[in-house]
């Protein structure tokens, strides 16, 4: 009696269990349809852009081109490009008081800086030295 229990626990005894079959498996002439091809890579990201800042400073002018006091002084204007020939790119600051400027969001390379005085009356100084940095 033990081992008919035994067999009916493994679904192959003749005590009324049920027998369980393997699936049947045949061979077919056709080929198996082709897998799908694996999904394509996402494109590489592209590199993240490359940006700096220069921090300016500068002092404030005291005497006018002629050598007496300067008392209409406005703002200054800053003067900025890839090319210590050719600064393309203008930034107007409206307060005498500030003479620190941060330049931000620069791509990488050499840039070149110079900063003019301007008074009330719009007359612009001469540029400053010209400098440079590199991002």
């Amino acid at each position: 009696m033990l081992v008919a229990c035994v067999l009916a626990g493994c679904g192959q005894g003749s005590s009324g269990a049920s027998t369980a079959t393997a699936p049947s498996t045949t061979a077919s002439t056709s080929p198996p349809p082709p897998s799908p091809p694996p999904p394509s890579p996402p494109p590489p990201s592209p590199p993240p852009p490359t940006s700096g800042i220069a921090t300016l400073s500068w002092q404030a002018p005291t005497t006018d081109t002629n050598g007496a006091p300067l008392t209409d002084l406005a703002g200054y204007r800053i003067y900025y490009g890839t090319s210590a020939t050719d600064l393309t790119d203008t930034i107007q600051l409206t307060s005498v008081g500030l003479q620190t400027y941060v330049i931000q969001n620069l791509a990488s390379g050499t840039w070149y800086f110079a900063v003019t005085a301007v008074a009330s009356t719009g007359v612009e100084s001469a540029l400053s030295d010209v400098v440079s940095k590199t991002i």
